[in-house]
């Protein structure tokens, strides 16, 4: 396996094969995806995030080419690192995933309920009413101690994503999602990201535009363009991705390559 290095020659190969895997995607897209019908929770919510995992890359290949740098483009590939992780969770765990989802989902609107209420919005008994009426058509499927057990445990993984690594052994690239973290967010690096200090003088400078930090954004998000479509493809009829797949990785010189770990028990 050819290792990746940060500099202009792998990250022309990286976006070369982005490139191949996101025009393969749109073909996909304009097609009419064909999957087992018993599949279908899975690959409907598994495609959605796939198709975030594409089009996010396409925007932050679209802002690296106008010349914006880490901290304009971290939130996009902190989303797109965490969803390609998070598709091969939907996968692995099937139906009981998708329920894990449903209730996070479910959790995440009774505290912006709680909160429409605490700060006096005039919706709040509106939007009370429409999670109690959603709530009464679709009520949680009853599950045994074993089953609830696993619940909690998709639930708290799907919202930790440093859990969620722990569980496919790759807790040593939870860094980088700290990292673009730390730019997602009001912090020392963003507040620092347009300054500069002058080396010999120490007097700090301002930047119109952020200091560029390599090639890393571009050739994550490639990796991470190969994961989701190494997943999602296999769920379709066809595995129709699967040339552009293996492609990619024979122009990057990865074949062979485990893109996604597997889950332990």
């Amino acid at each position: 396996m050819t290792e990746f290095a940060d500099d202009q020659k792998t990250a022309e190969r990286a976006r070369a094969a982005a490139l191949l895997l996101l025009e393969a995607g749109d073909r996909l897209v304009a097609s009419r995806l064909s999957f087992p019908v018993r599949n279908y929770k899975v690959v409907l919510g598994v495609y959605s995030w796939w198709r975030l995992v594409n089009r996010t890359s396409s925007a932050v290949l679209m802002l690296v080419d106008n010349g914006y740098a880490a901290p304009e483009v971290a939130p996009l590939m902190r989303n797109i690192f965490n969803h390609a992780y998070a598709i091969d969770w939907l996968v692995d765990n099937g139906e009981a995933a998708v329920d894990a989802l449903v209730s996070v989902g479910a959790d995440e609107r009774e505290k912006l309920q709680g909160w429409l209420d605490r700060t006096g919005w005039s919706i709040a008994a509106q939007y009370r009413a429409e999670i109690d009426a959603h709530t009464a058509a679709n009520p949680e499927p009853a599950r045994d101690a074993a089953g609830e057990l696993r619940h909690k445990r998709l639930k708290d993984e799907l919202g930790n994503f440093a859990i969620l690594l722990e569980r496919y052994g790759s807790a040593d690239i939870y860094p980088v999602y700290k990292h673009l973290s730390g730019m997602s967010h009001t912090s020392v690096q963003t507040a620092s990201a347009y300054l500069a200090q002058d080396a010999s003088s120490g007097d700090v400078q301002i930047r119109s535009v952020a200091v560029d930090l390599g090639y890393a954004d571009v050739i994550q998000l490639t990796i991470a363009l190969l994961q989701a479509a190494h997943v999602f493809s296999p769920l379709l009829d066809g595995d129709p991705l699967r040339p552009a797949v293996d492609q990619a990785l024979a122009d990057l010189g990865l074949e062979g390559l485990q893109l996604v770990p597997a889950r332990t028990p």
